[in-house]
């Protein structure tokens, strides 16, 4: 019997002492960080203001391999878009499709979880925005009401 118990103990303990980090938009393990645009090369905010003028609610991170995300609201949608120290996109997605989240509540989800990126926003029927987010492996959703207030917080089943 003790030679059962050893093993799931250490198996337990190694489980716990594991790091966790941030999930990007393709998948990929990264630290992330919310950083000002005056920290964002100017090579990376040209290309980004050239491919996507008028884009407004703008976010931008930065991730341990030393890319940058941003995260902005164009055409009535929430986008993301990667792109590197030297100005090419290597990614583009739209992250809610059914409007562009508010500034308000954008400001207010920062405010509660700076090292969080979000993966998707959804606008709910009642008004309120569900932000998804990863860390590490497990999914969490934050719902906001339109002005601002956290609503709830839950991991995602």
């Amino acid at each position: 019997m003790k030679n059962k118990i050893i093993p799931a103990l250490i198996a337990a303990i190694s489980l716990v002492s594991c790091s966790k980090e941030a999930v990007d938009n393709n998948g990929s393990n990264t630290a992330v960080t919310v950083v000002a645009a005056t920290s964002v090369p100017a090579s990376t905010v040209t290309a980004f203001t050239s491919e996507f003028s008028g884009a407004g609610s703008v976010e931008w991170m930065r991730s341990s391999n030393n890319s940058f995300t941003v995260q902005f609201n164009q055409s009535s949608q929430r986008h993301s878009a990667g792109y590197d120290d030297n100005g090419h996109r290597s990614s583009h997605s739209v992250i809610s499709l059914s409007a562009a989240v508010p500034q308000v509540v954008l400001d207010a989800f920062r405010q509660l979880y700076p090292g969080d990126m979000v993966y998707e926003w959804n606008l709910r029927n009642d008004g309120s925005w569900k932000a998804h987010i990863m860390r590490g492996t497990v999914k969490y959703e934050a719902t906001f009401s339109a002005t601002g207030a956290l609503l709830k917080f839950e991991k995602s089943s």
